[in-house]
């Protein structure tokens, strides 16, 4: 009995190593790792080490250490059927998608690098909300592109009533500020809207050539009148 259980040892341990390199899975039913009823073709139950490459190199050259086949798309699911699920989508099309299950997608990533977020983004710690992009930092660009409405050229309209100098002294004075300009204090409190402060500051400019033409028309009478009087 002992000698037929040492053949059996010796025949088992013939069998794997003869066949420990070849990875011969049976073509039907599921292989579990760390279960023995597993649910899936590869079932693991505890966490995943890649230490390895597949032949095919990636983008300029990364190894591909784990890699995702098919015609069509492909994506890693959480708990996947679930309310809470989420998921990194690659498309035939060559896009990347992030979304959920109740809310379809919320990030796109075209191959030719064109970022796309449905809802807000935020760069560093602060977010200011209704903005969809809130930046805490600074930032460096070439030009940048303000939609607004109401341009102010209704300045130059004939009913549009320009406050005196005398009252644009007195306002001054009492406010510390010109009309329609935000206080020091609000801008450092709440920052100021581009376009908004843009229309002001035109506006602005606008009603002071209005000044200097109503100056300008003034000085010509006088001197008009002290070459009459000569």
């Amino acid at each position: 009995m002992k000698r037929l259980s040492i053949i059996l040892s010796f025949v088992c341990f013939w069998t794997f190593a003869s066949h420990a390199q070849t990875n011969l899975f049976p073509n039907n039913g599921n292989v579990g790792v760390g279960t023995l009823s597993p649910s899936w073709k590869l079932d693991v139950r505890g966490g995943v080490s890649i230490s390895g490459r597949n032949p095919i190199s990636s983008v300029n050259g990364f190894g591909n250490a784990l890699q995702l086949r098919h015609s069509n798309n492909a994506a890693i699911v959480y708990n996947p059927g679930e309310d809470t699920e989420l998921m990194f989508g690659f498309h035939s099309n060559g896009n990347f998608y992030w979304g959920s299950k109740t809310d379809s997608y919320k990030m796109q990533l075209s191959k030719k690098g064109h970022l796309r977020v449905y809802n807000t983004m935020q760069v560093g710690s602060r977010h200011i909300s209704g903005y969809a992009l809130s930046v805490d930092g600074k930032i460096a660009t070439r030009e940048v592109m303000v939609t607004v409405s109401g341009w102010p050229d209704y300045v130059f309209l004939p009913g549009y009533r320009l406050q005196s100098l005398d009252e644009l002294d007195r306002y001054i004075h009492r406010n510390r500020h010109l009309p329609g300009i935000p206080k020091a204090g609000e801008v450092e409190a709440n920052g100021v809207e581009l376009g908004e402060l843009n229309k002001k500051l035109l506006e602005k400019m606008e009603e002071m050539t209005l000044y200097v033409i109503d100056l300008h028309k003034r000085i010509a009478e006088l001197e008009e009148k002290i070459m009459n009087e000569d």
